[in-house]
């Protein structure tokens, strides 16, 4: 029969394992997104580094740099979201209809979703702007995304100026690349 005090004991040793897997996890987490597309400014503004890469859905790399200078936009989504079908149109229509100083870039939340799946969602709304995988949800950290669609707006210097959560209409979106 196993004592009480060794019950505790096991009991005991078993939480500080966990608490040492947690806060080592915590800790690689932390070091592993020290190498993605965003800087903290000391300021607190959220700055895009235009010397990273994104991967695109075809697996092509294609450099942070060739947008630089141009109004940004975000949109994190998965095919299997609700509210991202309900945007899906209204992300078409702004593609379609942005001007030139602007660009949308669709990150594929590919760490909880499959190729073939947005690949579908993608051919089911005749979907042509860039879309990018976020393997390792590095992006997704970066940017603190907890639900889907949210989507990011950043001036030419690649400041982040607005976060949106849940769907967003193409003429909210125009609205707000107004401004600026």
């Amino acid at each position: 029969m196993i004592s009480k005090k060794t019950v505790g004991l096991i009991v005991s040793a078993f939480t500080v394992v966990v608490l040492i897997v947690v806060c080592l996890n915590t800790e690689l987490t932390k070091h592993k997104n020290d190498d993605n597309s965003i800087v903290d400014s000391s300021d607190g503004t959220k700055k895009l580094d235009f010397t990273s890469d994104l991967i695109k859905l075809d697996e092509t790399v294609v450099p942070m740099k060739e947008y630089q200078g141009k109004i940004l936009v975000l949109n994190f989504w998965a095919s299997w979201c609700k509210p991202c079908h309900t945007e899906a149109t209204e992300l078409k229509a702004f593609y379609e209809g942005k001007n030139e100083q602007a660009e949308l870039l669709a990150i594929n939340a590919i760490s909880v979703d499959s190729r073939k799946n947005a690949m579908k969602f993608l051919a089911l709304y005749d979907l042509d702007f860039p879309v990018f995988l976020d393997k390792e949800k590095s992006l997704e950290n970066s940017f603190q995304i907890l639900t889907y669609p949210t989507t990011l707006i950043f001036d030419t210097v690649g400041t982040m100026k607005y976060k949106i959560q849940g769907p967003i209409e193409h003429k909210q979106l125009n609205a707000l690349i107004e401004k600026l």
